[in-house]
């Protein structure tokens, strides 16, 4: 098989895993709605670029120059964006290297599909309307080629190393370094310019060479994609190999945590102890509730120091804060348990145990939120009410509609699922769901506090709702589980068909 024919060959065995793949066959609803979603997605995006552009002109602010000088933020918007849609493939490679397939085109073929994707055409959606409304009028139809392409070629560059940081990141926490100061220098260039003008000006000479193809600036780009391309196949065959052929070293006992408090709690302990180990040891869900948790802090330090927040603003990123564990776990509730459902099902009142267990430990997570809003109550900025109250209600309502996806959920997730590229197991109901959970409180908050004025009444509305939830989990959670008997061989089907 020559090299040209084994890339050819991954691409239809990729192509036919992702049509064959019982998920996407079985959300046919779900499919049509992403469709839908993206066709809003880029419409916005293009709505996007025509305002800016729109916004430059009235206010003169250097014109078609003024996209070069956001660059930094795009980039770093483009990187962010990668990151919601993008997926390992590296264990779906791991088969073909026990055939004598030509060297490097495993790697060769995934550093192609990074670089033919269409999603490295996402922040043209904005670029080019904003070239089309400033570009156009000030420099001709013809300046629009070399516009457009010196965008794609800084989209493909920042492809690749999206692609290069991914494969580190998957291996440890410390390689997340490597992107912050990468952003976080292009962004710092702003300061060594004396004025705004001054920095808008070097920008808009990058953007002129690309625009009249000058021969110093397509060389340098086409170079650093090269680099960036060896890069990341060196990097690439490291890690494939690595995980194939490395024996993990053996973990010392002496860091293993020991839960013993939870031995007093009966078979609800020991599913605690499942719960907690599974955070701790799983590297999808423990780096979700990191990032979570840090977004959780970042919310509090803008409601903190942001002078100009309004009440909406800071009661959003309040109420997110307080349902963002449930929203990355338990939305998907059942679909790691999807990997042993069948001894669960053999012992008694183990379903309704492992709920109670989940309500207990996410109830509990919530006082990272309730703490990290607390100083933000003694300045006075919110007060200390409002925060109870959507705790509350988190634990009541939004965990309430949260736990009925126990009974839809059928799909197992892997229990490391760091490298897996089918992590679009959302369906329509989930979807669903995440959208009632987000927008529960807004009819509450809009009678009290925006129509009659009276944010005491929106909080006292909160706080009962959520405490009737709260006083009847057991009864809700008991009934959750003996719906979920009902359906037991439906989801016991679909668990072991998504294996």
């Amino acid at each position: 098989m020559t090299y040209w024919e084994a890339i050819q060959t991954l691409h239809k065995h990729f192509y036919l895993s992702g049509r064959r793949n019982k998920i996407w066959q079985a959300n046919n609803v779900a499919k049509y709605f992403y469709y839908v979603l993206a066709v809003f997605l880029y419409a916005y995006f293009v709505w996007i670029g025509c305002e800016l552009a729109d916004l430059i002109i009235k206010d003169n602010l250097g014109g078609y120059r003024f996209i070069y000088a956001l660059l930094p933020l795009l980039l770093f918007l483009d990187y962010i964006f990668r990151y919601t849609t993008d997926h390992r493939l590296l264990m779906h490679i791991r088969p073909y290297l026990l055939l004598p397939l030509p060297k490097h085109s495993y790697t060769d073929y995934l550093i192609l599909r990074q670089l033919i994707v269409f999603k490295n055409v996402n922040l043209l959606f904005i670029c080019f309307p904003f070239g089309l409304k400033t570009v156009i009028p000030e420099l001709g139809a013809t300046a629009m080629i070399g516009y457009t392409a010196g965008l794609y070629l800084l989209l493909l560059i920042n492809g690749q190393f999206f692609q290069f940081t991914q494969v580190l990141t998957a291996r440890g926490l410390w390689y997340w370094i490597i992107p912050i100061f990468t952003y976080l220098f292009i962004g710092l260039t702003a300061i060594f310019f004396p004025s705004s003008q001054g920095y808008l000006h070097r920008w808009g000479e990058i953007g002129n060479a690309m625009i009249r193809g000058e021969v110093w600036i397509y060389p340098v780009m086409v170079l650093l994609l090269i680099g960036m391309v060896l890069l990341n196949r060196n990097v690439l065959e490291h890690r494939i190999r690595q995980e194939q052929y490395t024996a993990a070293p053996p973990k010392s006992e002496k860091n293993s945590i020991s839960l013993t408090i939870f031995d007093r709690f009966n078979q609800i302990g020991e599913f605690l102890k499942l719960e907690i180990w599974s955070i701790l040891r799983n590297k999808k869900m423990r780096l979700s509730f990191i990032f979570n948790t840090l977004a959780i802090f970042l919310f509090s330090l803008i409601t903190a120091i942001d002078p100009e927040i309004d009440m909406v603003k800071s009661n959003g990123f309040l109420y997110y804060s307080f349902i963002t564990y449930g929203l990355s776990s338990l939305l998907r509730i059942m679909c790691y348990e999807g990997n042993y459902y069948e001894c669960l099902l053999m012992h008694r009142n183990s379903i309704q145990n492992l709920l109670l267990a989940k309500y207990y430990l996410y109830t509990t997570l919530l006082l990272i939120p309730l703490l990290a809003f607390l100083p933000i109550a003694l300045i006075g900025k919110i007060s200390f009410w409002t925060i109870l109250s959507y705790a509350l209600f988190a634990a009541g309502v939004a965990y309430r509609i949260l736990f009925q996806m126990a009974i839809y959920n059928k799909v197992t997730f892997s229990m490391q699922a760091t490298h897996t590229g089918k992590n679009a197991n959302t369906n329509y109901i989930q979807l669903i769901t995440t959208i009632i959970t987000i927008i529960s409180p807004l009819p509450i908050a809009a009678l009290g506090t925006w129509w009659l004025n009276q944010p005491t009444l929106t909080n006292t509305l909160l706080s009962l709702l959520g405490i009737i939830f709260i006083t009847t989990h057991r009864r809700w959670i008991t009934g959750i589980s003996m719906k979920m008997k009902d359906n037991q061989y439906d989801q016991l089907e679909g668990f072991q068909k998504s294996r």
